[in-house]
């Protein structure tokens, strides 16, 4: 595929094309190293996990208060803070050495402590995840463990201690004992901590966690869990959004089916008229040389613009005609109930009227209001207890959020709306794309298709 220039405004399309070009290939995004190999900070994204966190079961020994948080051992000795039967069970993955880690537990978890733990919405459990790289995380892990073993608080307040005094002791040669001093400082019992580190079940014990951590996709650490929503690399807004989501039995997104070799994420499905492989609505001809992919939030006022203004010219004049064909790509930036109730209305080949219903009388309805919904089922002549079943479906919500996840992950989608406009070379592969980010006129979009179907020549240079 030929590069295209693109403007500074649009520069996340170069994204796009790596990604069409990928995807056309029939290739998948690389399996994220093993634990060992990396220590990353938490502000980028990282691939989906559809890995499973282990239940946390209820209290084998209680402790004091850590934090002012309870703090106990669960049944299968993993030491938490908070409610033990909480809702949400956030679980993280971490190494005493990674600084990212030492960054997360001093300015991270205590703001989810008070908004999650504090409030017994969650529970926090620790899981040892020492990197190979880092020597001293494997001495610190035992330490912190055996200190636990005497007491659940005392695990608690050598972690606190390892991660805010990590400078001085991480890169030591005497890091041991400045680790031993400090579990001694805290009233531990010299004899019994001792005879713990040098006890060879503690060790697998925390090989435990390792290999679990590896069952379960951790690629680094640190690597936090909410019940099964695997929150490696992601901010605080998006651990946030991910916890609450899990306090609503929200689940993750399920992994995309692998498409079939050669297929690209824009073909049609054969075996499902009017929508490609992963689902998507998509509206003209299958041989049409040119697709636009559009990617919408139905409260978007320039989405409402694009759809009175411009797309009934771009249907007329080029979807009809076969020259192009529209993919629709959920992208609900701020209406994620209305894109579900759209959703519902594509499983009874109704999606298109519903989606116009939703533009064309956008300032009729708000977010969540199931009942303009199901009038909205009624006037488009939607079975009104299919559709009131599919709106209570988590799978459904699991698709929009896989649409909202491939456009924001692998595409970078900047705004609502933002278009690609691929042209499909004979083979059947994306050759050449071009973006358009917001509410574009007619002109623009009428120059985009243009210059793909009729590209300049380039002058021969001399």
């Amino acid at each position: 595929m030929r590069a295209n220039p693109f403007s500074s405004r649009a520069a996340w399309l170069v994204l796009a094309l790596i990604v069409i070009a990928l995807v056309g290939a029939g290739c998948a995004p690389a399996t994220p190293a093993g634990p060992a190999a990396t220590n990353a900070p938490t502000q980028t994204v990282a691939p989906p996990s559809t890995a499973t966190t282990a239940p946390v079961a209820a209290p084998a020994q209680p402790g004091a208060a850590v934090n002012d948080l309870p703090a106990g051992v669960d049944a299968d000795g993993n030491f938490y803070r908070g409610d033990p039967n909480a809702t949400v069970k956030l679980i993280e993955f971490s190494d005493f050495q990674c600084s990212g880690c030492s960054y997360f537990a001093q300015q991270v978890a205590p703001l989810l402590d008070e908004a999650y733990v504090a409030t017994g919405k969650a529970v926090f459990v620790f899981r040892h995840f020492p990197l190979s790289i880092h020597p001293n995380a494997l001495p610190a892990a035992k330490a912190a463990y055996c200190a636990g073993q005497q007491k659940p608080e005392l695990f608690w307040k050598l972690h606190n201690w390892l991660f805010a005094n990590q400078e001085t002791w991480a890169n030591a040669q005497d890091a041991a004992a400045q680790i031993r001093a400090q579990a001694l400082a805290l009233d531990t019992d010299a004899t019994e901590f001792d005879s713990c580190v040098a006890n060879a079940a503690t060790e697998a014990r925390i090989q435990r966690d390792y290999e679990e951590g590896q069952r379960l996709g951790v690629a680094g650490t640190p690597n936090l869990f909410a019940n099964d929503w695997n929150l490696w690399k992601k901010g605080l807004p998006e651990i946030q959004e991910a916890i609450d989501k899990a306090l609503q039995g929200i689940h993750p997104p399920p992994t995309p089916t692998p498409l079939p070799p050669g297929v690209a994420f824009f073909d049609l499905d054969p075996a499902r008229p009017g929508f490609t492989y992963d689902g998507s609505p998509s509206l003209g001809a299958a041989d049409a040389p040119l697709v636009l992919v559009s990617f919408e939030d139905f409260k978007s006022p320039a989405g409402a613009q694009y759809v009175s203004t411009v797309e009934p010219t771009l249907k007329s004049k080029y979807i009809d005609s076969g020259q192009v064909r529209q993919v629709f790509k959920f992208f609900p930036d701020t209406a994620p109930k209305a894109a579900v109730a759209a959703l519902c209305a594509a499983r009874q080949d109704k999606f298109w009227e519903f989606r116009n219903l939703l533009y064309t009388e956008q300032a009729q309805w708000q977010e969540g209001d199931e009942a303009v919904m199901g009038g909205y089922a009624t006037r488009v002549g939607l079975d009104g207890a299919a559709f009131t079943d599919c709106l209570a479906d988590k799978a459904a919500r699991g698709e929009v959020d896989a649409s909202y996840q491939f456009g924001q992950e692998q595409i970078g989608v900047p705004t609502t709306p933002s278009f690609l406009l691929i042209k499909v070379a004979a083979s059947g592969q994306a050759e050449d794309v071009k973006g358009l980010a917001g509410a574009q006129t007619l002109d623009v979009f009428e120059q985009a298709i243009q210059d793909l179907l009729h590209p300049p020549t380039p002058t021969p240079t001399k």
